[in-house]
């Protein structure tokens, strides 16, 4: 049963992209703040942006600078000690709601939910990472309950942390619950967005355009969002007017350039779940992603999608859904279809069934 009249605690680094982990947050603050005494405690809060669910809780940030932000660490972990929920989100946050339980003696309920697998334990090794994983591992056992946002991570969690771990979907954004815009069979318009760090592999849609530009006149590609290589792929494609780079996109403009676009692109290896998929699903776009097993959790492999294994199976797949209108209306049917299974109510059943525990 979701708490009520409760004291609760929401902990994540930084208030300032609108990454998907940190929406799912504030959307957690503000579903709980109907009910309850919620404040959400940051490093950092960029109050020159505006972020959706941001009413009814306080959010309460503090000095995110070095040396400060281990003292800001301790801080956070003081003002807590009296909550009833403590939720973390991924490292370094849930320090602070141990540090609060083991020196503050806090007897809040601590959960932790992963939003992103933790790649610090595959990088190659310095002291720093070393100690960070020593000391994680020793605190692990003071968290009360560990949430992963997929299957997929909820394995990895076993994997790593030897922690048994609930599965919470994020939810799709009730924005974009409005019944999809009727496609245009005869346009070959292909959409990707996402943060592009560097193993995302956003060279590969480049890679598949150079593979297709010839057998495709209209062919045309929206890319949005900020990468390291973002200026070098504008300037090689300056001239090229079937290559748009989209810039401060919000959710209005999302949906506008979803319903333009016919086949969503996810050319990322990385990530435990990919909430912009859902978005193109929610309005009838097939994805073609690489087969992770993560993915198999939200993409259907030919039915709402392909799951490919290398870059030129991916443009192969593309290649295929852009010569058959007919499996394209089928695939859209079948995304739309999907995207229901991830909506608000399945969320919040599924969080109703957690705060059981």
């Amino acid at each position: 049963m979701i708490p009520k009249n409760k004291k609760i605690a929401l902990l994540h680094p930084y208030v300032d992209k609108t990454w998907w982990a940190l929406k799912m947050m504030l959307y957690l603050s503000s579903f709980l703040s109907k009910t309850n005494q919620v404040s959400f405690f940051t490093f950092y809060f960029n109050k020159s942006k505006n972020f959706d669910y941001i009413k009814d809780f306080v959010i309460r940030d503090y000095y995110n600078k070095k040396p400060w932000k281990i003292f800001s660490l301790f801080l956070i972990a003081y003002h807590i000690r009296k909550y009833d929920y403590i939720i973390s989100w991924n490292s370094p946050m849930h320090f602070a709601g141990v540090f609060s339980k083991i020196i503050f003696l806090s007897k809040a309920k601590l959960i932790w939910w992963n939003h992103h697998y933790p790649w610090y334990y595959s990088w190659d090794t310095n002291f720093f990472i070393i100690l960070k994983r020593f000391l994680e591992k020793l605190i692990l056992k003071k968290i009360d309950l560990v949430l992963a946002n997929s299957y997929f991570l909820r394995d990895s969690i076993k994997d790593i942390y030897w922690l048994d771990s609930y599965v919470l979907y994020p939810t799709l954004d009730k924005f974009f619950n409005n019944s999809p815009k009727a496609k245009n069979s005869d346009h070959f318009t292909l959409f990707t967005y996402s943060r592009w760090v560097k193993w995302k592999n956003i060279e590969l849609i480049f890679k598949l355009y150079e593979n297709l530009k010839s057998e495709y006149k209209n062919l045309k590609i929206f890319i949005w969002w900020q990468w390291e290589e973002l200026q070098f792929y504008k300037n090689k494609y300056k001239s090229v007017k079937n290559i748009i780079f989209l810039w401060f996109l919000n959710k209005e403009d999302i949906l506008f350039y979803l319903n333009k676009s016919n086949i969503f692109l996810f050319p990322s290896k990385i990530d435990s779940f990919w909430i912009v998929a859902l978005e193109a699903m929610s309005q009838s776009l097939p994805v073609i992603c690489f087969e992770k097993a993560w993915i198999k959790e939200i993409v259907d492999d030919s039915k709402n999608g392909f799951l490919v294994k290398t870059d030129d199976e991916f443009i192969k797949k593309t290649k295929k859904l852009l010569d058959n209108p007919s499996l394209r209306k089928k695939f859209w049917e079948s995304a739309y279809k999907k995207s229901k299974c991830f909506d608000e109510s399945s969320f919040l059943k599924s969080l109703s069934e957690i705060f059981s525990f």
